[in-house]
């Protein structure tokens, strides 16, 4: 309420996280050796000191873009996946089957029922056992909410002077309120309707201590499990929501809100509390302010102060209903996002849905994010250390440089387009056409910071380049260029804004390797970040590429260049023009002095422009003997 940035989220325990709290005390209160003097209680309260404490750390520590991970496939899938598992529960409620199902799960020798799938299977096996009357009730009930909420939704749409507060009926309200009274009535718990009954409380408020050394050593692990899972459960509400409502959502914020929350609840025992998406868009219908949370735990503690006697006869069934309304209303997003990525092609989010919602099913809540997040991560991880160098070509007799990697079953280019129109999933080959003038050079440019996760997919990229030519080549395909055929490599890095340590080391001895081999490097466009610049001197590389420019006289270059300047500069202005007109002629000088300025600086050996890099190289080819003499 303080620190949460979505007004709707309510918060509370979560019946997967509650289930890993029972796993983990379970054992515990079966040993003989704890048996005395024993309060579950004080377990909880570790087990949600440290699920607070891990939430709040993150928070601290600005660990909210752990959250990126989920993305909205993973989100609606889970969110799916809730509301299928919602109504599988609700049905076997308001079919009157849960006695059986608890005979059924006590007995060994019957069917093991845990997952969705096993309930689905006992529903499709004891269907027949159903409570007539409870499935009437709950059919009327679901029928009433349903043709309410439908007409809210027309009436909301239709103009009048009572159609705003129309949506405001209760309608879960009326009919919880309305099947209590006839359930007391007519007695229906006599006719094997279960009801709420009789709720256990001693009125006494007592504090735990959660941090006794013993039981955080203890239950560490399972505390940290509650605190992700409630987290990433809570975030899928909390994006949901933000969507929704167009809320600006801090992921920090909700970690220190939660965090602060768990540990101020563990002193009074309470189990870990996080976001739950269904309970929070039922408030979202009409609440709009965090006031929302706060009137709704003030009701809930008058309720089990003075009122917990007036709901002695409501029907579990009835209860399931509004379970099932909610779970309906989770699902009815789904269709719509599976449609929209079919048509785009997104074949990896209608995975990452499928495999979310079908973990959920046949496992497990908790195991369907779960894998629902290593999928994420996968894809994540494979996408950061791909690396997305090019290599570009020219169009003869201009200064534009395109992407030379084309589909092989590219004919021809239709006019106005341009050539990097590659796809990773089509065989590539590099496009003659457009490097036929600067062959033994190539050009690479690096269009994104270069950290150890792409550095390494980097240098076998690079290998495969000299090898075929090509990013996109297999590397069992038989090589087409030899080694002999690069003599000077040139990288790009418009767009390297950053550069990590251990990515600056694997470039340096790509550099070093290169210089080995008599292959020259040249920089072009590096950026202005002084932490790159900085990088890229102390590590060496600055050193390494001034000795490629002495290598290929460009020194030299800037030498005959001021002298004849100098000179021209010193003369008689009609004499100068007479020298001009005679040095003219001379092809070799002409190319020197076009080879002027073409760096940044001496220490700063970074062309301005790929072109300046070739007319080095030209100058150089064709000028050897002239710079050497």
């Amino acid at each position: 309420m303080i620190f949460g940035s979505v007004p709707q989220m309510i918060v509370g325990p979560e019946g997967p996280i509650s289930l890993i709290v029972g796993q983990a005390v379970e054992p515990i209160l079966h040993d003989s050796k704890h048996k005395k003097n024993l309060d579950p209680l004080e377990y909880v309260a570790a087990i949600s000191f440290l699920s607070g404490m891990s939430l709040l750390g993150f928070g601290l520590g600005r660990f909210g873009f752990l959250d990126n991970v989920l993305s909205a496939s993973l989100l609606k899938g889970f969110i799916c996946a809730v509301g299928i598992v919602m109504n599988i529960n609700a049905l076997i409620n308001c079919l009157g089957l849960e006695e059986l199902m608890k005979e059924i799960t006590r007995n060994p020798e019957e069917m093991d029922i845990h997952s969705p799938f096993d309930k689905v299977r006992f529903l499709w096996f004891n269907y027949k056992h159903y409570n007539p009357l409870s499935l009437k009730i709950s059919l009327i009930g679901f029928a009433i909410i349903m043709a309410i909420r439908i007409f809210k939704k027309y009436a909301a749409k239709r103009p009048g002077k009572y159609s705003p507060k129309i949506v405001f009926i209760p309608e879960i309200l009326l009919i919880v309120g309305c099947s209590t009274i006839l359930c007391s009535y007519y007695r229906w718990d006599l006719l094997g309707i279960n009801i709420i009954g009789n709720v256990k409380h001693d009125g006494e408020l007592k504090l735990y201590n959660p941090l006794k050394l013993s039981l955080l050593k203890k239950f560490t692990t399972s505390g940290f499990l509650c605190a992700m899972l409630g987290f990433f459960e809570s975030t899928t509400a909390s994006k949901s929501l933000g969507s929704r409502y167009d809320l600006p959502i801090s992921s920090n914020r909700e970690l220190v809100a939660l965090g602060s929350l768990n540990i101020f609840c563990s002193m009074f025992g309470a189990l870990p509390a996080f976001g739950g998406y269904g309970r929070s868009k039922v408030n979202a219908i009409s609440a709009k302010t965090t006031m929302s949370g706060g009137i709704m735990g003030f009701c809930t503690l008058i309720t089990v102060v003075f009122f917990l006697d007036y709901l002695y006869y409501v029907p579990e069934c009835m209860l399931s209903v509004v379970v099932a309304v909610i779970g309906l209303s989770l699902i009815e997003e789904a269709p719509y996002e599976l449609y929209f990525h079919w048509k785009t092609k997104g074949y990896n989010e209608l995975i990452t849905f499928a495999v979310t919602v079908l973990t959920t099913l046949f496992f497990s809540m908790e195991g369907g994010i779960a894998v629902g997040l290593i999928y994420s991560l996968i894809r994540v991880i494979k996408n950061s250390t791909i690396s997305r160098i090019q290599i570009l070509g020219r169009y003869p007799n201009t200064n534009v440089f395109v992407d030379a990697d084309i589909p092989t079953n590219l004919n021809e280019k239709k006019p106005g387009t341009q050539l990097n129109v590659f796809d990773d999933i089509q065989q590539m080959q590099l496009n003659e056409q457009v490097i036929e003038e600067i062959e033994g050079c190539l050009i690479i440019k690096i269009p994104e910071p270069l950290t150890f996760t792409n550095s390494s997919d980097l240098r076998a990229r690079l290998k495969r380049v000299e090898m075929y030519g090509s990013t996109k080549a297999h590397p069992a395909q038989k090589r087409s260029r030899d080694l002999s055929m690069v003599k000077y490599i040139i990288f790009d890095l418009n767009g390297m804004q950053n550069i990590d340590s251990s990515a600056c080391k694997i470039l340096y001895e790509l550099i070093i390797n290169y210089r080995q081999r008599d292959i020259r490097t040249f920089f072009v466009r590096v950026g202005n970040s002084k932490d790159l610049r900085n990088r890229l001197k102390s590590s060496g590389i600055n050193k390494i590429l001034i000795k490629d420019l002495i290598d290929v006289k460009y020194f030299v270059m800037q030498n005959i260049a001021n002298r004849f300047n100098i000179n021209c500069r010193g003369r008689d202005h009609s004499i100068e023009m007479e020298e001009q007109e005679s040095l003219n002629t001379n092809f070799e000088i002409e190319n020197v002095i076009a080879c002027h300025d073409l760096i940044e600086s001496d220490d700063k050996p970074y062309f301005h422009h790929i072109s300046d890099a070739l007319r080095v190289i030209d100058c150089f080819e064709v000028n050897e003997q002239f710079l050497n003499y």
